[in-house]
């Protein structure tokens, strides 16, 4: 009972914090588009040698794009409840063991007292749905809350996703369509195996030879099949944006595109996602189209969180976030460069935390991974005695290969590092994880896309 009153205590100030901000026109449509697994340095758009992503890269060159965005965590379950609740994973607790037998019968999931961006929007007058293809993203695991109509497409490709958002869409334009409608349309390209259409199979066959990183020649067929993905999957959005701007809704909406985390091709040891806090797996691409002037073609430079965006679509619909939020509207332009850094976390099979500056340097920290810690039980004294898996400029030696040795810069970031941790564990006490029965059909499922070894 104590936690359940903490929780409506919590969402009764969110609600109550909610003034109003310095918009006051229509509130507009919100499409949230989700590109499961790009990582930021293979789109043209962010400097990548080859070109795979002309129709984002134009998306990008017209709005807002924040150059160095970091997602909260390198996997879907945990960066996506991020997303949707605007806490840290260590607040949310939505961090799954990659166990099988524990994540059987204590396998955690999205808490219901969390109150998550589409009950936001469904509380002020917007119509919700979801359309999701990968596993992760489905009632089972709570992420439906908010969701008017939600439809599942297993591992559906990219085509598939954006003829369903048209069906959605269309059924709403035969309305009266005085309620606006919020959007969330999953991708699961180019998420691994990676098997492009034909016509995307060996677009780009000579080599990369501009990489800060050395790839060998499976790692380059590897690459050369993951950016065939993200070129088909480019190719459908600027299909789907075209019909977006033939049925007049593009003009007015608020387009979120962003992804969840990236993808590792050996870089630091490892293949797939779901194990560091390097570039190839938490760098990301978010840019918004936000409906205002001042925003178009903007970028932001400093480091910025998928937390973010949460913030930045409350702010755009007319309201003020609650200031329990950790994220900052991402128009906020003072806010935005102010912040001390934001936090990244994994606890699948490295247990690793790190704080990125707004400048990129980022202190990475570890403990033992230990499948006794499943659940969100940390405690500030454990950080306090963990390993320093290195301090990195981020921006500048994107690789991430050369630790710093600056005494002040590991000072002052463990100093945020604190400071953030610290705020985010609090709200542990407010909401706790549910764990759920999870069906041997779902979790076959998530082994076979390299989950619950």
């Amino acid at each position: 009972m104590k936690f359940r009153a903490a929780i409506l205590i919590t969402i009764a100030c969110l609600l109550a914090s909610c003034q109003r901000s310095e918009f006051a026109v229509k509130k507009p449509n919100i499409i949230f588009l989700m590109l499961d697994t790009l990582r930021a340095d293979h789109m043209g758009g962010y400097g990548y040698e080859r070109d795979t992503t002309p129709n984002l890269d134009a998306f990008a060159s017209e709005n807002l794009k924040a150059d160095f965005a970091v997602s909260t965590a390198p996997w879907t379950p945990t960066s996506v409840a991020s997303m949707f609740t605007g806490l840290y994973p260590s607040s949310h607790g939505m961090i799954p063991p990659n166990d099988r037998e524990i994540a059987k019968s204590k396998m955690s999931k999205l808490a219901s007292s969390h109150l998550t961006m589409a009950e936001i929007l469904k509380g002020n007058g917007y119509k919700t749905i979801a359309v999701s293809p990968n596993p992760w993203i489905t009632k089972e695991f709570g992420y439906t809350q908010g969701f008017d109509e939600y439809y599942y497409l297993h591992r559906d490709i990219a085509a598939e996703i954006t003829e369903s958002g048209r069906e959605v869409i269309d059924a709403w334009s035969k309305t009266d369509q005085k309620q606006p409608f919020f959007l969330y349309l999953h991708f699961f390209d180019p998420h691994d195996p990676y098997t492009p259409p034909d016509e995307f199979k060996n677009k780009f066959s000579a080599p990369l030879t501009q990489s800060p990183f050395s790839y060998d020649a499976k790692m380059q067929e590897e690459i050369k099949r993951y950016d065939g993905e993200i070129n088909y999957l480019d190719s459908e959005l600027g299909k789907f944006f075209e019909y977006l701007k033939s049925k007049k809704i593009y003009e007015n909406a608020f387009i979120v595109v962003v992804s969840d985390h990236g993808e590792q091709f050996m870089e630091h040891g490892s293949l797939r996602h779901g194990y560091n806090l390097f570039n190839e797996e938490i760098h990301v691409p978010l840019l918004i189209k936000t409906g205002r002037d001042i925003d178009k073609g903007r970028k932001i430079k400093e480091t910025v969180s998928t937390l973010d965006l949460l913030p930045t679509i409350i702010h755009r619909i007319g309201l003020t976030a609650a200031p329990h939020l950790p994220g900052i509207s991402l128009m906020n332009e003072a806010g935005v460069k102010n912040r001390k850094g934001v936090m990244s976390e994994i606890r699948r099979v490295f247990d690793q935390k790190s704080v990125t500056d707004g400048a990129g340097a980022r202190m990475i920290l570890e403990l033992p991974y230990s499948l006794s810690r499943y659940r969100v039980t940390d405690d500030l004294s454990s950080w306090n005695s963990s390993k320093l898996v290195g301090i990195f400029d981020s921006k500048n030696e994107y690789a991430c290969k050369m630790p710093l040795n600056d005494l002040a810069l590991q000072a002052r970031l463990k100093g945020t590092f604190d400071e953030t941790l610290a705020d985010a564990v609090k709200s542990v006490v407010l909401i706790e994880s549910e764990s759920a029965e999870i069906k041997d059909e779902t979790l076959e499922q998530l082994k076979s896309l390299g989950y619950l070894q």
